[in-house]
C-alpha cells in the first residue's frame, strides 16, 4: 500500500516539474520572439518571470543585457552582461557587447582591449554572426579611430585579413538590430598627434549611430519636468517622456516626478495613470510601487495600497504604518 502511494506521489511530482519545464520553455521561447522582432521592453518584462522562477541561463543573460543596451539604459546592460560573463566566460557575443559600451560610456582604452581580447583569445571559435559583427566594429574603428586601432596589431592584422568592403562602417549587429538605414556621419575632425581629438570625435559620432540603431530619430533629451508647457495634458507629458531619446531609469524617474506634481494638486487618480506607466518600464521599482500606495492610501483604498506595498522588494514599516492609520482622509 506505502509503495503504491509513493508511485503516486511521484507520478504526480514528475507531472508538476514536466509542467514547470515546459513553462519556462514556452517564457524563454516567448522572450526570443520578442527580442526578434525589437520589444525590448516586453522582453525584459518575460526575463523577469524567468529570473521569478530562478531558471537564467547565458543565452537568456545576454538577450536582456542587449535589450537594456538598445532601449539606452547603458547601467543595467552593463550589469546583465557581467552576469551573462560570470556564468559563460567563452561567451563572444557578450563580450563584443561590453565593448560597444566601453564605447558609448567613453571608455574607448577598455573597448579595444576587449576586442583585441577576443581576437587574440577565440580565433577559430568565433560564429559567423559574431565574426560579422566584429569585422564591422573594426571597419568603422579603422575608419574613424585608426590612430588607436594601430595600438592593437592584433585587431589590425584581423581586421585586414576579413574586412569586406561593404562592413566599412560599424553599425548595430544583426541578432539585435532593428534599424533603419544609417547614413554615414560628418567627418571627425582631423587627429592632433596625440590622436585624442580625433578619438573623442569618432566616439561622439559612435554615440550617435547607437543612438540612431535603436531605430528612432534623434529628439531632443529631456531634462526636467518643469520645462514643460504647463498647458501640456497629462497625457501628453506622459508621452513626451516615454518618446523621449533618455534611458528607461530617467524615463522612470521624469514619471515619477510628473506624478508627484499630480499628487501634490490632490489629483491621485492622475498620479496613479502615470506611476503605472513606471511600472509598465520597471514593474520591480521599488520607489514607484511605494509611491502608488501612497496614492492609493489618499484615495481611500487600503486594499490597493497594501497590494503595492507588498509587492516592494524591501518592507516598509513607516509606509506599513500609514496604511494601518489610515492617515490620508
Amino acid at each position: 500500500m506505502g509503495s503504491f502511494k509513493n508511485k503516486i506521489n511521484n507520478n504526480k511530482k514528475k507531472k508538476q516539474e514536466h509542467a514547470t519545464t515546459n513553462e519556462l520553455i514556452q517564457l524563454k521561447k516567448k522572450m526570443k520572439e520578442q527580442y526578434s522582432t525589437g520589444e525590448y521592453v516586453a522582453a525584459m518584462d518575460t526575463m523577469a518571470e524567468i529570473a521569478e522562477r530562478k531558471k537564467m541561463d547565458p543565452e537568456i543573460m545576454y538577450m536582456g543585457a542587449s535589450c537594456y543596451f538598445m532601449t539606452g539604459d547603458y547601467e543595467r546592460a552593463a550589469k546583465w552582461v557581467n552576469n551573462t560573463l560570470n556564468y559563460d566566460s567563452q561567451n563572444i557575443a557578450a563580450r563584443l557587447l561590453l565593448a560597444r559600451l566601453c564605447f558609448v560610456e567613453d571608455k574607448v582604452d577598455d573597448g579595444f582591449a576587449i576586442l583585441n581580447f577576443v581576437v587574440e583569445k577565440n580565433i577559430g571559435v568565433i560564429r559567423d554572426e559574431e565574426k560579422k559583427t566584429l569585422i564591422e566594429m573594426l571597419g568603422y574603428c579603422n575608419d574613424k579611430m585608426p590612430s588607436m586601432l594601430e595600438k592593437y596589431p592584433s585587431l589590425m592584422e584581423y581586421y585586414k585579413e576579413n574586412h569586406i568592403d561593404s562592413a566599412s562602417m560599424y553599425v548595430a549587429p544583426k541578432v539585435i538590430q532593428q534599424t533603419k538605414v544609417v547614413s554615414e556621419p560628418p567627418k571627425a575632425e582631423t587627429t592632433d598627434e596625440s590622436g585624442n581629438t580625433k578619438a573623442k570625435a569618432a566616439v561622439d559620432r559612435l554615440k550617435a549611430l547607437l543612438n540612431k540603431s535603436k531605430g528612432n530619430a534623434p529628439k531632443a533629451k529631456l531634462t526636467r519636468v518643469t520645462e514643460m508647457n504647463n498647458s501640456t495634458s497629462q497625457d501628453q507629458e506622459t508621452d513626451v517622456v516615454l518618446n523621449s531619446d533618455i534611458s528607461l531609469r530617467e524615463k522612470i524617474s521624469q514619471l515619477n516626478n510628473l506624478a508627484g506634481k499630480k499628487y501634490l494638486n490632490g489629483d491621485f487618480a492622475g498620479a496613479v495613470s502615470i506611476l503605472t506607466k513606471a511600472l509598465e518600464i520597471d514593474r520591480h521599482d521599488s520607489l514607484v510601487l511605494k509611491n502608488m500606495a501612497y496614492a492609493f492610501v489618499a484615495m481611500g483604498e487600503k486594499d490597493k495600497a497594501l497590494e503595492y506595498a507588498s509587492a516592494m522588494p524591501m518592507v516598509d514599516f513607516a509606509l506599513l504604518r500609514v496604511i494601518n492609520g489610515h492617515c490620508h482622509k
